[in-house]
C-alpha cells in the first residue's frame, strides 16, 4: 500500500506509524496499525481514515481477530460522528458492541454505550440516549470503575437536565459530585455545581443557584481554570440580573439596583478573562448580557416614573449590543446573531420605537426559521404580535400570535413527551434496583414477622381484658352517635355524587377513578390512536362582526353539537383552544375502531355546520365555515395540573393532527395516509398527493367523500 498524506501540520508519532506501514506483514499487528493512522488522521483527512480503517476490517475478518475487527468499527464511528454522519456513526458501534460483547469485554461495552448515547443526545433521540448510558453506567459499576461511574452519572444528569427532568438530573449531578468529592477533583467538583446551578436557575431557585455557581466559580479559581472562571463569572452575572428582573416584576425596589450593579461587575470580569483568553465568541456574550443588564436597569428607572435616566441606561445598552453584534457577525455566529437582534428588538420597544423594534425582530424571526430555532421562533411570534399590537395593527397582531400559540402547543407536546420518556427511562432502570433490594426486606421481614408474632401473643392477651371493659362502654356511646351519623353521611353521599358527577365532567371515568384512589392520575402511552382538530376559516373577521356575546353564543351552539356527536361515537374530548376543538377516538380505553369512529363524527360534525351555516344565513349573521384535519397515531395521555385538572394527549400524532387540519379547506374533512390505511375500506376518498405540511415536510392527505354502503 501506498500512502502519502498530506499533513496541516507536523505530527512526529503519525510519520513514525506511516514509515512502518509499508514493510507490515498482512497480521494482526498490521489491523491495528492501519486502525492508529486512521485514529490520527480522523480529525484532518477522514476519507483517507476511513479507506485505512475498510483495510483494516478487511484483514481483520480474513485473519478472524475479532478484537482488531471491533476496534476497526468503533473507530469508523467515531470518524462519522466527528463528520456529522450520526446515522452512520451508530450503525458502526452497534457493529463494534455485538462484536465486544461476544468477546466479554465488558469495558470496551460500557465506552461503546456511552458513544452511542452521545450521538443519539446530538441527534436528540433522548430516550435511546438515556437507556444508552444506563447500560454504560451499570457495567461501570459492576466493574467498580468509580471514575467511570462518575463520567456516566454526569451524562445522565445533563441529558435530564436538557429534557426539563430536573429532579433525576440533581439525582445524577449529585451522584457525581460526591465521587468527585471522594477522589478530591476540584475541577469536577466544580463543574457538579455549575450544572447545579442550572439546575435551580431553571426551577426560578435564583437563591439557591447563586451558591452554586459562587461554589463553583472558588473552586475553578484554586485551580486556575480560566476559561471555566470566565463561565463561572458569566452565569453569577445573569443570576444577579434574573434576581433583579425577578424583584422588579414582583414590584419591590427596595435594593433592587444593587443585583443590577453585581450583575454588571461580573460581566465586566468575565470580559477581562475572555480578552486574555482571545475568546471572541465568549467576548460577545458577556457584551450582549451586559446589554440586556442595561436595558432592565432602564426598564427599572421607567418603573419608578425616571423616564430620562431610563433612556440613558437604554442607550448604553444599544451601545454594548452593538460591540457584541460586530464580534457574531466577524465570527458569523447565527445564534449569537439571534440573541442580538433579539436585544435590539426587546431595547427598541421599551423605548416606544415600535418600527425599529420590528426591523430587528424579523431579523432575528428569519434566521431562526432557517436554523428552526423553535424557541426563537416562538419568541419571535410573541412579539411581532405584540409589536403590531402597538402599532394598530390588530389583524396582524392576531396572526402572529396564533402562530404563537400553534408552535407553543406544539413545542410544549415534544418537551411533554420527551420527560416522559426519559421519566420511563429512569423508573424502569429504578425497578431493576427496587427489585433486587426487595428481595432483600423480604428475607428481613420474615425474620422480624417471627420476633412480633410472639411478643403480639403476649400484648394480646393483656389487650383483651382491656378490650373487654371497653366494648360495653363503646356500646352506649355508638347508638346515640349512630342516629347523628346516619343523617350526616346521608348529606355526604349527596356531595360525593355531585362531585364525582363534576369530575367525570372534566376527566374520562377510568381516569377519574384513578385520581380518586391515587390521588394522581399516571401518564399511560398508546400506540394507536386518532386524533381530530376543527377550526373555523376567517374566524378574526367573523368576531369583529359580532358582539361578544353573539360571539362566544354561537361558539357554544357549535361545540355543544360536537359534543354531543363525539359521545355517541366512544369518542374522547379533549380540549378547545380559541375557535379550535380537538378530540380523540381509542382511549382512554383502547380500541380498534378509532379511526372509523373519529371519521363518522367528523363527517356528522361537517353535516351539522353545513345547516348551522344555512341557519346563520337566513339570520344575516356571518357564516362558520369550518375545516376538519385528522392523524392517527400513537399519543402520550395524562391529567395536567394539580389545582385545576385537565386530560391533555402529546406527542407528534398531535402536531401532524393540527397539520392535517391547517392543510384542508371549508368543508372538507382532510386526513393522512396512516389514518387512511386503517380505514380505506368503509369510506371513499379524494387523493390530494403529498402536501408541504408545516415542520413536517410533505405528507399524503385525502380528503374523506362520502361513506360507502354497508
Amino acid at each position: 500500500m501506498i500512502f502519502n498524506p498530506i499533513f496541516g501540520q507536523e505530527n512526529p508519532f503519525l510519520d513514525s506509524l506511516v514509515n512502518v506501514l509499508p514493510n507490515a506483514s498482512e497480521d494482526t499487528n498490521k489491523v491495528i496499525l492501519l486502525s492508529d493512522i486512521a485514529w490520527e488522521l480522523k480529525f484532518e483527512d477522514p476519507q483517507k481514515a476511513r479507506s485505512l480503517l475498510d483495510s483494516a476490517l478487511s484483514l481483520a475478518k480474513a485473519l478472524n481477530y475479532q478484537k482488531g475487527e471491533g476496534n476497526a468499527y468503533n473507530y469508523r464511528g467515531v470518524v462519522e460522528d466527528i463528520h456529522g454522519n450520526s446515522e452512520a456513526a451508530i450503525e458502526f458501534f452497534e457493529k463494534s458492541l455485538l462484536i465486544r460483547q461476544e468477546l466479554g469485554d465488558k469495558i470496551g461495552v460500557a465506552k461503546l454505550y456511552n458513544n452511542i448515547g452521545n450521538v443519539n443526545d446530538n441527534l436528540g433521540n433522548q430516550k435511546a440516549s438515556l437507556q444508552s448510558y444506563f447500560e454504560a453506567l451499570k457495567l461501570y459499576r459492576e466493574l467498580g470503575d468509580s471514575v467511570r461511574v462518575a463520567r456516566a452519572s454526569y451524562n445522565l444528569g445533563i441529558s435530564y437536565e436538557n429534557v426539563g427532568n430536573f429532579q433525576a438530573a440533581q439525582e445524577f449531578i449529585l451522584q457525581y459530585l460526591s465521587l468527585a468529592e471522594i477522589t478530591k477533583d476540584s475541577t469536577a467538583m466544580a463543574n457538579a455545581y455549575n450544572v447545579l446551578g442550572n439546575i435551580r436557575t431553571e426551577k426560578d431557585d435564583f437563591t439557591a443557584a447563586l451558591d452554586n455557581y459562587q461554589t463553583a466559580l472558588f473552586l475553578h479559581k484554586s485551580q486556575n481554570n480560566q476559561w471555566e472562571i470566565g463561565t463561572a463569572l458569566n452565569n453569577i452575572g445573569n443570576t444577579y440580573d434574573s434576581q433583579g428582573e425577578q424583584k422588579m416584576d414582583k414590584k419591590e425596589f427596595d435594593g433592587l439596583f444593587s443585583f443590577f450593579e453585581n450583575a454588571t461587575k461580573y460581566h465586566l470580569e468575565a470580559i477581562d478573562i475572555r480578552k486574555e483568553l482571545e475568546d471572541l465568541d465568549g467576548e460577545g456574550e458577556s457584551y450582549n448580557n451586559i446589554g440586556l443588564v442595561y436595558k432592565n436597569i432602564g426598564s427599572y428607572y421607567l418603573k419608578i416614573g425616571d423616564p430620562k435616566q431610563a433612556n440613558e441606561y437604554w442607550e448604553r445598552a444599544l451601545n454594548f449590543l452593538d460591540t457584541a453584534l460586530q464580534i457574531r457577525q466577524e465570527l458569523g455566529d447565527q445564534f449569537g446573531l439571534i440573541e442580538v437582534y433579539n436585544g435590539f428588538g426587546d431595547v427598541y420597544r421599551r423605548q416606544g420605537k415600535y418600527k425599529t423594534a420590528l426591523d430587528f425582530t424579523k431579523k432575528y424571526l428569519a434566521i431562526a426559521e432557517e436554523s428552526n430555532n423553535e424557541k426563537f421562533l416562538q419568541n419571535g411570534y410573541k412579539d411581532l404580535a405584540r409589536l403590531y399590537n402597538s402599532l394598530g395593527d390588530f389583524k396582524e397582531a392576531y396572526k402572529w400570535r396564533k402562530e404563537y400559540d400553534e408552535l407553543r402547543y406544539e413545542r410544549y407536546n415534544k418537551d411533554r413527551l420527551r420527560e416522559f420518556e426519559s421519566r420511563e427511562v429512569f423508573y424502569s432502570d429504578r425497578q431493576k434496583e427496587w427489585e433486587n433490594e426487595r428481595e432483600l426486606l423480604v428475607r428481613d421481614s420474615k425474620l422480624k414477622e417471627a420476633a412480633i408474632f410472639r411478643n403480639s401473643l403476649i400484648v394480646g392477651a393483656i389487650g383483651l381484658l382491656l378490650l373487654i371493659g371497653l366494648i360495653y362502654n363503646r356500646y352506649l356511646i355508638k347508638s346515640k352517635s349512630n342516629q347523628e351519623l346516619e343523617s350526616k353521611n346521608k348529606i355526604i353521599e349527596i356531595e360525593r355524587e355531585r362531585s364525582d358527577a363534576l369530575l367525570l365532567n372534566i376527566l374520562p371515568e377510568a381516569t377519574a377513578n384513578e385520581l380518586k384512589e391515587n390521588g394522581k392520575a399516571a401518564a399511560k402511552k398508546y400506540e394507536s390512536v386518532t386524533v381530530l382538530f376543527t377550526d373555523f376559516e376567517s374566524f378574526t373577521k367573523i368576531a369583529e362582526k359580532l358582539s361578544p356575546e353573539q360571539l362566544v353564543a354561537q361558539l357554544d351552539e357549535c361545540f355543544r353539537a360536537f359534543d354531543e356527536i363525539i359521545s355517541r361515537h366512544n369518542i374522547e374530548k379533549i380540549k378547545t383552544i380559541g375557535d379550535a376543538y380537538m378530540c380523540a377516538g381509542g382511549l382512554p380505553e383502547k380500541n380498534n375502531t378509532h379511526a372509523e369512529d373519529i371519521i363518522r363524527a367528523a363527517l356528522e360534525m361537517r353535516d351539522f355546520m353545513t345547516q348551522f351555516g344555512e341557519k346563520q344565513r337566513k339570520e344575516g349573521r356571518p357564516e362558520f365555515r369550518t375545516r376538519f384535519g385528522i392523524h392517527s397515531g400513537p399519543v402520550v395521555a395524562g391529567v395536567v395540573g394539580s389545582k385545576k385538572f385537565a386530560f391533555d394527549i402529546w406527542g407528534d400524532t398531535v402536531n401532524v393532527a393540527s397539520r392535517m387540519e391547517s392543510k384542508s379547506e371549508p368543508g372538507k374533512v382532510n386526513i393522512s395516509k396512516d389514518t387512511y390505511n386503517l380505514i380505506k375500506q368503509q369510506f371513499r376518498f379524494e387523493n390530494r398527493g403529498k402536501l408541504i405540511a408545516k415542520n413536517k415536510g410533505e405528507i399524503e392527505m385525502f380528503f374523506v367523500e362520502h361513506l360507502t354502503s354497508k
